[in-house]
């Protein structure tokens, strides 16, 4: 198993100078206790920028307080199993750790409860729970009545078009399309002369199950009904399938069948699309001249009527030997201070304050838009402690209507018979 681990005050960046992180933990650490000095936390968390961020500021923890924080960082999947062996078995090997929110439902029943931690730890900073964006908070970190996580990465879908490519259409390149209609229309206008309309995923793969849920959510589509039975096969999702084969992919590239990320990234950056869904952080290499060639001709926003949540929170071992500087450490990490300051070493606030900062928008421009996208209309993945299931059996289904292996009639039912059936083996469904 690959891994890569930063311990905090021990793994020295070269992005902070040492005056710098010395002025950083003055005033980080002015007003933390000293209560739980000589303990250790160990985090677990995934790879990127983002979360090396989390690693680096914690040194400044460690001066004030004396609590040494390590961090295991993984792979999505490594970590997720990780993580759950962890909880399950009792081991309590991480005191704290960064989850996806489809995990939320799975892990709630071994995790510490975070809304009262300035009560209860003294000392601690204020969760400052309204400078979230509201909808994105309950997503991201509550699980049955329980405040299991708080925000550590904010994501969302955003909508990308090529001002240049809209422009030769005799499309207004400041505006963007505002339902999924549109940006069909849009995507005819630019088909031709090696150019498609979208890059559209259709591998198996969770960006085609992304792109599935925001359309799904577009056409009034609801995972489940009033009495908890899936409804993947409805009006809505039979809606939802044909407008994949028969509008998005027929202005897409050839060859998407075995699309993922990568090749949506690579079709927006060279040009071959000139619309795409995309994720916040993508937007380092996608402005970047040296990976994209299109990197002075891109416009973004929200997506058309819904965008899907991504992102991470952090939450706190219910087991931990350490629970309480764990609880410490997670509100000190989250407060808005500390969220600023990842943000200038690649972090990705969720917090408004930080979405709004000046500063923090110069150094990423897309920030007003992913904040305009998580207080807006935003779509999640099935609230279910099962739903990475669920995401391979949308991925398997539209990839077959798209293949024409099967009618979009026939995929959507499908994919109804196979979310019940699953259902109905965990205890879902009674009949």
């Amino acid at each position: 198993m690959k891994r890569r681990t930063f311990t905090a005050g021990l793994v020295a960046l070269p992005f902070l100078g040492s005056s710098l992180t010395r002025a950083f933990a003055q005033d980080a650490g002015a007003s933390l206790p000293k209560t739980y000095s000589g303990q250790k936390i160990r985090a677990l968390a995934s790879t990127g920028a983002a979360f090396e961020a989390m690693a680096t500021v914690s040194r400044d923890f460690t001066e004030a307080t004396g609590v040494a924080v390590e961090y295991v960082n993984l792979s999505y999947n490594e970590q997720y199993q990780k993580l759950i062996l962890d909880l399950t078995s009792g081991a309590a090997s991480f005191d704290v750790f960064n989850f996806a929110y489809q995990w939320k439902f799975e892990i709630e029943p071994y995790c510490a409860d975070l809304s009262n931690i300035p009560a209860e730890i003294p000392g601690a900073p204020d969760l400052a729970l309204e400078d979230y964006p509201q909808r994105a908070l309950e997503i991201y970190g509550r699980a049955n009545n329980k405040l299991i996580g708080l925000p550590t990465l904010g994501d969302v879908t955003l909508f990308v078009w090529n001002k240049e490519a809209y422009k030769a259409a005799g499309l207004d390149p400041e505006a963007a399309p505002k339902t999924w209609d549109e940006v069909v229309e849009r995507g005819a206008k630019l088909v031709g002369n090696s150019q498609f309309g979208y890059a559209m995923p259709a591998g198996k793969g969770i960006q085609t199950t992304v792109t599935w849920i925001m359309v799904f959510k577009s056409m009034g589509g609801e995972y489940f009904d009033a009495s908890g039975a899936p409804t993947f096969g409805s009006e809505a999702g039979v809606n939802t399938m044909k407008f994949l084969v028969e509008k998005l992919a027929a202005i897409s590239p050839p060859g998407n069948l075995a699309w993922d990320f990568p090749e949506m990234f690579n079709s927006l950056s060279t040009g071959q699309s000139g619309q795409s869904m995309m994720w916040p952080g993508a937007f380092g290499d996608l402005l970047n001249p040296q990976r994209s060639q299109v990197h002075d001709k891109i416009g973004w926003s929200p997506m058309p009527q819904a965008s899907l949540l991504g992102g991470w929170s952090m939450g706190v071992n219910d087991s931990s030997r350490s629970k309480d500087a764990a609880k410490l450490y997670v509100a000190w990490l989250t407060s808005p201070d500390i969220v600023r300051r990842m943000g200038l070493i690649g972090g990705a606030p969720a917090r408004i304050s930080a979405l709004k900062d000046a500063e923090l928008i110069k150094q990423a421009p897309n920030r007003p838009a992913v904040l305009a996208g998580l207080q807006g209309h935003v779509a999640e993945y099935p609230p279910i402690k099962e739903a990475e299931q669920i995401h391979i059996m949308i991925y398997d289904e539209v990839n077959a209507a798209v293949a024409k292996i099967k009618t979009p009639e026939q995929a959507a039912s499908d994919l109804q018979g196979k979310v019940e059936s699953f259902m109905r083996r965990r205890g879902y469904l009674k009949t």
